[in-house]
This record gives C-alpha cells, structure tokens and sequence, in this order.
C-alpha cells in the first residue's frame, strides 16, 4: 500500500485532509521514545517474566480475557515475534511479555473492536522492535501482516494513546 499524501483524505474518516488532520498528530507518534514505560504493577510482573516460550505460552493461557479473539490474536502473534527476530533471549522474553501484559491490559480496558487481526499483529509487532531498536519500517510491518500502513498506524495510535493514560494515571 501507498504512504498517504498530505493532500489525500485523512485514514481516521474525518473527510478532512490528512495534512489538516492526522498528520501531526502521526509524526508525534512516530517521534515517540522507542521504550515501553511500564507502570509499577507491570514492572513488577516483569520481575517474574518466563524465561522460555513454553512458561511465556502457559502464563498467557492463564491471564483473563473477556474475548477468545484477543487471546487467539496473542497465541498466534506472540511466538511469531519471538521466533521472527534475532535478539539476546532473555531480553526479548522480557519485552515479549511487557507487551503481552501490554495487550491484556488495553483489550480489558478498551474492548477494541477489530474484524481482521493484522492491524494490531502489526501494531504490537511496532511496539516490540521499538523496544528492542530493532530497525523496521511501518510499511514493512504492514507488509508483513498484510494490512495497510493506514491500518498499522491507526491501530498503534489507540494502543499509544492506551499507553499514555497509563503514564498519567
């Protein structure tokens, strides 16, 4: 898919220009630290994060989920990503669960609505090389989970936006 132009209707459906829109509004996202801050309670599930995909599968088979599609999206997506990128273990098991912890906390909160995976695979996809600066493109995360760059940004903007009430709270 394309990059929006700043002349093209904005992704959100306001029917406004994207330049008079969203645009701004992106490029904040896009500057945004390439670090999950966790809050305390998540720091300290950190503490006990697994140590291997077998204890990670098991903890997230143990966490409440108020619908299937968001635990059937995590136990798809989530060996993905360990699997897909190179990084040291330990880390990336930590990461992995800081954003699974991520992902939980913003499906019981928020209920986010969704007929196709892909926009949030890719958006937590963004969110776990962020972390771990692995260097990847929205379009080639888009790419990957076959969704629009549009899609990819408008799902990491509600899991950011997610975020940042936590950092306020």
């Amino acid at each position: 898919m394309n990059k929006i132009g700043r002349n093209d209707a904005c992704h959100c459906g306001s029917g406004k220009k994207y330049k008079k829109c969203c645009l701004e509004k992106d490029r904040e996202a896009e500057r945004q630290p390439h670090h999950i801050e966790p809050s305390h309670e998540e720091k300290q599930a950190m503490l006990n994060a697994p140590s291997t995909l077998t204890e990670f599968l098991a903890s997230l088979r143990e966490m409440k989920w108020d619908n299937d599609s968001y635990r059937e999206l995590a136990e798809e997506l989530f060996p993905q990503l360990y699997n897909d990128y190179e990084f040291n273990e330990k880390e990336k098991m930590v990461v992995l669960f800081n954003v699974l912890i991520l992902w939980n906390g913003f499906c019981m909160k928020e209920s986010p609505r969704f007929r196709k995976p892909g926009g949030f695979k890719a958006a937590l996809d963004q969110l776990y090389t962020r972390a771990l600066d692995i260097p990847v493109t929205q379009t080639e995360l888009a790419t990957k989970h076959e969704v629009a760059a549009t899609t990819l940004s408008k799902s990491f903007g509600q899991l950011n936006q997610f975020m940042e009430q936590l950092a306020a709270a």
